[in-house]
């Protein structure tokens, strides 16, 4: 069963292909967002349309291009678990 960090991955994975258009092999839980070039308007982009999928409220604040996709996954699901969501 996939856990709640799981379900923001593959959410945060889709976007990326699908809006940022970014190639699905170039997606990886271990990817950096500097190594998909998304800078900071990119990250509040993925982050609003993430707060819509996901139903929660996700900010990118702390979040750099030196942090994983697994790292934004887990970011998010911690902030979602402090906020009692």
């Amino acid at each position: 069963m996939p856990t709640q960090t799981d379900t923001i991955y593959h959410a945060m994975r889709d976007t990326l292909v699908t809006t940022f258009t970014v190639p699905a092999d170039d997606i990886e839980p271990t990817t950096t967002l500097g190594e998909l070039d998304l800078d900071s308007l990119a990250l509040a982009e993925l982050a609003v349309i993430l707060s819509e999928k996901l139903d929660v409220t996700v900010t990118e604040g702390g979040v750099t291009a030196d942090h994983s996709l697994a790292d934004f996954a887990a970011h998010i699901h911690a902030t979602t678990d402090r906020n009692g969501a």
